[in-house]
């Protein structure tokens, strides 16, 4: 079950064609992340201390739609920026971060209701993550001051910003008995969760010059091997704490360690995928068989019954390692045991946690390697500087590929509700200079002042829009 068609080369990149199938899967998280910040509809409101809070469902729902853009659509932002910068002005709203001033009150005895300031790895490192990718792949809104920010009452408000969401993390493995580990949940670490503080502070070293990350890596490291976090076959425990306290290592746990720590630590990522590899998960016939564990049976997303997070979060570990075998049996086991829902164009699975169903997406639109790509910035020149996709109406204009050679822009868009024709708006052009269009209504365009300039486009099945500079 291939997540492209249509593979092209795009400045030494390959860049995948999104499917029909695969159309449906974005829309899910579309709908998601367009509706306004304050509003929630479709998300697990279970409890927010847990694995079910609604953070989880933002944080995958933002990493998919990132890897969907890196993968597929490079050279469009419009609306899917939009879903992507909405999701992380979610991370700001109170219902998500709000749970904290009660955690920090019985796990410390402590009144603070700031997120970042103390422990919580849960919230900073997660968070960290979906700006990194954000500012890798579009703009660096979230870096100005107060762009983080956020409001306890009217009267108190915790000012943030990219920079000073990392100076808390630093602050907080510095300070750990564990460092560079430190607590998600009052006083209990869970390694998982340090792998993405630790791609925070990598990808803010990246993007602005910093030395946050600075041996970082090692420490980390040495950290799970000397807190026993790392067995010695490679598997991580999901969590310790006092009194000798440990949640066991499980397959889902696996499969995520060696999914995000392919970009820090890619020896230890390939040595944990391959023992779960050829040790704890099989296809058998047209099915997957893995060990779970006797908790590893629930969806921590809903707390419903079933292996559904677990399956899709070793598939994405598969993609990420080049195993497309495994990635497709492991999709196919799911279809086996989840019926399917679609509401307006977008599909999703039932019975998985919206957390479980995001997972699936960034499983979905991985291919080999591009995680580690995404985080380490392997974005190329051409990209960043080349035509753009900037509007597009949503969801009658659905993108399946854009991509710049840094002059032309190619497109291959479908309709998403009912077809007609629509108006593109193209950015960075050069200024003033005309452009051959195929696949438009218009033969030709020019440019603005500004490098802007729209494109009418009669859009009632795939259609291939080429812009190219026209021959002085």
């Amino acid at each position: 079950m291939s997540s492209a068609e249509h593979v092209i080369e795009s400045a030494g990149r390959r860049v995948g064609e999104l499917t029909p199938d695969d159309l449906e899967l974005e829309r899910y998280l579309l709908d998601l992340s367009l509706q306004p910040i304050e509003q929630f509809e479709g998300f697990s409101h279970i409890e927010q201390y847990l694995l079910s809070a609604l953070r989880y469902q933002l944080n995958y729902t933002n990493y998919a739609l990132a890897m969907a853009q890196y993968n597929h659509t490079p050279a469009f932002t419009g609306y899917l920026t939009e879903a992507q910068a909405n999701t992380i002005e979610k991370m700001r709203d109170k219902k998500v971060w709000g749970y904290w001033a009660h955690e920090m009150l019985v796990g410390y005895q402590r009144w603070d209701p700031d997120p970042m300031k103390f422990a919580n790895v849960m919230y900073t490192g997660f968070f960290g993550v979906m700006v990194g990718l954000f500012e890798t792949l579009n703009d660096h809104r979230f870096s100005k001051p107060g762009a983080l920010s956020l409001r306890w009452n009217d009267d108190t408000e915790y000012r943030y910003e990219f920079n000073s969401l990392c100076e808390a993390i630093v602050h907080n493995m510095d300070i750990s008995s564990q460092g560079p580990l430190y607590p998600c949940e009052p006083r209990l670490i869970y390694p998982m969760c340090n792998a993405f503080s630790l791609s925070t502070l990598l990808m803010h070293d990246r993007l602005h010059g910093t030395d946050y990350g600075d041996g970082r890596v090692e420490q980390m490291a040495q950290a799970y091997l000397t807190h026993g976090y790392l067995r010695p076959d490679n598997r991580f425990m999901a969590c310790r704490g006092p009194l000798k306290f440990s949640m066991s290592p499980s397959v889902g746990n696996d499969g995520v360690m060696s999914f995000w720590l392919n970009y820090p630590m890619p020896e230890q990522a390939k040595r944990t995928w391959e023992n779960l590899r050829a040790n704890l998960i099989r296809i058998e016939g047209d099915d997957v068989k893995i060990d779970a564990t006797s908790w590893e049976v629930i969806d921590p997303g809903n707390y419903s019954r079933g292996t559904g997070m677990s399956r899709v979060s070793v598939m994405a570990s598969a993609k990420e390692h080049g195993d497309n075998e495994m990635a497709d049996a492991l999709e196919r086991s799911l279809d086996r045991r989840y019926k399917t829902v679609r509401k307006n164009g977008a599909r999703a699975y039932t019975g998985i946690s919206s957390w479980g169903n995001a997972g699936h997406v960034l499983a979905r639109f991985t291919t080999e390697g591009s995680m580690r790509a995404l985080l380490a910035g392997e974005v190329p020149t051409e990209w960043k500087t080349g035509p753009v996709l900037a509007q597009a109406a949503y969801p009658d204009v659905l993108v399946t590929r854009a991509v710049t050679d840094g002059q032309a822009l190619d497109l291959v868009l479908r309709p998403g509700n009912g077809g007609g024709r629509t108006t593109l708006g193209i950015e960075r052009l050069q200024p003033q200079r005309d452009y051959e269009v195929t696949g438009g209504v218009e033969d030709t365009i020019t440019a603005d002042d500004d490098g802007g300039a729209l494109v009418s486009v009669d859009l009632n099945d795939r259609r291939e829009v080429f812009l190219r500079p026209a021959a002085p």
